[in-house]
């Protein structure tokens, strides 16, 4: 694929990072839409925004160090700041993100689940944007695999070429892709139609992620990412698995609750 998406004299931009950065400013975009169109405040929506990429940046970056490569930072902790080399994990930054959303929300006395779902309603537009980048990196391959659907990496600076060069594999990326694009259309679809408590929407994106992720997980073959027991499940699954638990828990306590919803401004 493309790691490197384009050069400006020295100045190089990698795909992964600039895709991320494109799906962010999509989402904020949107966002900020929805903050207006329902009365929360623009201003606050626009912090969560700057303080998700710092937050999601570092959580990504945590969860890689202490799951995926402990003993290669153990043994030079400077490493850990050589972000152009990449390294991160999506569950790892979403968690983090979800924190300290949490807490800046706590600390401004906002309705915390309100701007949780205001964000859960576009956050599949910034993995959409991130697993493109993961496309294009090479990074998040799937096993090998002689089904028709598949992707054959050949430039020698992705990340699958290096483990699988040549070598037909799964398209997770892809399927990945897939599976954020659809949870974001039923978000959406709840979100105009049967957004009916505070909550709804990112528990709902919880257990939606969650279940696609989780079997996704099975084809992928970046052994590194974390896998245990022989290969049978993966860091990404434990979590998937802990995040679908949650999603169903927050579904039914804040469907009993019952806040009322933002109403919208005409």
């Amino acid at each position: 694929m493309k790691p490197i998406l384009f050069k400006i004299g020295s100045l190089t931009f990698p795909s992964y990072t600039f895709m991320i950065m494109i799906g962010v400013l999509v989402a904020t975009y949107v966002g900020i839409k929805i903050c207006r169109e329902r009365g929360l405040s623009v201003v606050y929506g626009i912090d969560l925004a700057i303080l998700g990429i710092i937050s999601g940046f570092l959580g990504g970056r945590i969860a890689h160090v202490f799951v995926e490569a402990p003993a290669y930072y153990w043994e030079s902790p400077i490493r850990f700041f050589y972000f152009w080399q990449g390294g991160f994990v999506s569950w790892g930054a979403y968690a983090v993100v979800l924190m300290s959303w949490y807490f800046y929300l706590r600390w401004r006395r906002e309705p915390v689940w309100a701007y949780f779902d205001a964000g859960a309603a576009v956050f599949p537009l910034t993995m959409f944007f991130g697993r493109t980048g993961c496309l294009l990196a090479g990074c998040c391959f799937g096993k090998p695999t002689d089904f028709f659907l598949h992707l054959v990496f050949k430039n020698p600076a992705s990340t699958a070429y290096q483990f699988f060069p040549n070598t037909p594999l799964h398209a997770t990326q892809i399927y990945l892709m897939a599976n954020v694009l659809l949870i974001q259309i039923v978000i959406w679809w709840v979100y105009k139609k049967h957004w009916r408590f505070q909550g709804q929407l990112i528990s709902l994106e919880f257990m939606l992620y969650a279940i696609g992720r989780f079997f996704i997980e099975f084809l992928r073959g970046d052994v590194d990412r974390g896998v245990y027991f022989g290969g049978t499940i993966s860091s990404g699954q434990i979590t998937m698995i802990f995040f679908f638990v949650v999603g169903i828990f927050g579904y039914l306590s804040l469907k009993q609750r019952g806040i009322p919803v933002p109403e919208k401004i005409r």
